[in-house]
């Protein structure tokens, strides 16, 4: 109903008649009327449990192997240890680590967390989002079983990439609990780039602090 007032909207303003039976719909509101029955929070809940998590434990590779082969030539590692849905889409990479807390940066809302990996010669420090702002979707384009084309409209892809880090983040929240310069990690989660200069982060789905 909304399309068509729009449309009448138009060729009306087009012939110069007035409209007194027809509501006439922002932009912003119409899109909203489209949108209206796609559960977001909903859809990523019923991935999560079943093939999110399973997914990220099967295809984690160590960041200390990963993460030096990002920076040495992109590509190369996206061939090797990577995925994209089509050429041009950003390359993801799921990776795992332990290591020791360096810096908890949380004067941004888009705190990070900076970890010394274990493991990694010569020495490697990645930097975890730990949000409340988590920037950009590498949850959800880390997922070859979410796709775009599964989803009515760019919109409806947006809010199910938004829902699925917001699970993501409550999943490792609690971890953060007390957490302090020195302590010991581990950690699972995605990177996407798609080009080199591209900030290199890891979002994680999992986060727990460990015995030393």
């Amino acid at each position: 109903m909304a399309s068509r007032c729009v449309t009448a909207v138009v060729v009306a303003m087009s012939l110069g008649i007035g409209l007194s039976g027809c509501k006439i719909v922002p932009i912003s509101e119409e899109s909203s009327l489209q949108d209206v029955g796609f559960d977001a929070e909903g859809y990523a809940a019923g991935l999560w449990d079943e093939q999110v998590l399973p997914y990220f434990e099967a295809e984690a590779e160590p960041a200390a192997i990963v993460i030096p082969s990002i920076v040495a030539d992109l590509d190369a590692a996206g061939e090797t240890h990577g995925y994209r849905p089509g050429e041009g889409s950003p390359w993801a990479f799921i990776v795992s680590g332990t290591g020791t807390v360096e810096a908890i940066n949380t004067e941004s809302r888009a705190g990070t967390l900076d970890v010394a990996l274990d493991g990694a010669e010569p020495a490697l420090t990645v930097t975890l989002q730990i949000g409340p702002v988590i920037r950009g979707n590498a949850i959800r384009d880390s997922l070859p079983f979410v796709s775009f084309k599964d989803f009515v409209n760019q919109l409806e892809y947006a809010d199910a990439g938004k829902a699925l880090t917001a699970l993501a983040a409550e999943n490792f929240s609690g971890a953060l609990d007390g957490l302090e310069i020195g302590d010991m990690v581990s950690f699972s989660g995605a990177i996407t780039m798609a080009r080199s200069s591209d900030r290199l982060q890891v979002t994680p789905v999992e986060l727990e602090k460990v015995a030393p």
